[in-house]
């Protein structure tokens, strides 16, 4: 397998070559100065708050449990980050490509889907983690109780003409090529 390396793995990577006594968290707060934050106003301080407060003291009163997102900018090449919603069943961790119901899908979205291998930020907890959007077959049987737990949901399919992906988180396995080094252990 070839290495791989999100743009925010191999940017700890450098940081800590320049310096090795950097650490882990201290590195993560370096990128979390200069990650491009979501367009809309709210979601941007919503990370802020959620970063600075380890998932704590977000100001979002809305559905939970919330994740930060890191990918890579398929233009820029910076990293993004998102707050976003997720749910867990089967041991597994899902993300809903939503955007509202709009009928374009949300930019961090079309960002893994150019470069799946992502960070995600769940309380002061990172980790690597690869992207993908679950088959038709894994979406019909998570649906449902997706729509149980948050019923926003169905109303936003029924306002789309296009089909709101479920994206599935996957950690890598240990000693897979790409994830030593990298933020894949818990900060």
């Amino acid at each position: 397998m070839t290495e791989r390396n999100s743009n925010l793995g191999l940017w700890i990577a450098r940081l800590r070559s320049a310096d090795p006594a950097v650490g882990l968290e201290e590195a993560l707060d370096a990128i979390d100065r200069d990650a491009l934050d979501n367009a809309v106003g709210f979601a941007a301080e919503h990370a802020r708050r959620y970063v600075a407060s380890g998932g704590l003291l977000d100001g979002w009163d809305g559905p939970r449990p919330i994740l930060i997102l890191y990918t890579t900018g398929r233009r820029s090449g910076r990293i993004r980050r998102n707050p976003l919603l997720f749910f867990e069943a089967d041991g597994n961790r899902y993300l809903i490509g939503s955007k509202g119901g709009d009928d374009r899908h949300p930019e961090w979205y079309l960002n893994l889907t150019r470069e799946p291998r992502v960070h995600v930020r769940v309380m002061d907890e990172v980790y690597q983690a690869d992207a993908r959007t679950v088959d038709w077959a894994t979406r019909e049987r998570l649906w449902p109780a997706l729509v149980a737990r948050y019923p926003m949901f169905a109303d936003y399919q029924q306002a789309t003409g296009r089909e709101i992906p479920v994206v599935e988180l996957l950690r890598p396995t240990p000693g897979e090529a790409g994830n030593e080094g990298d933020a894949g252990q818990a900060v």
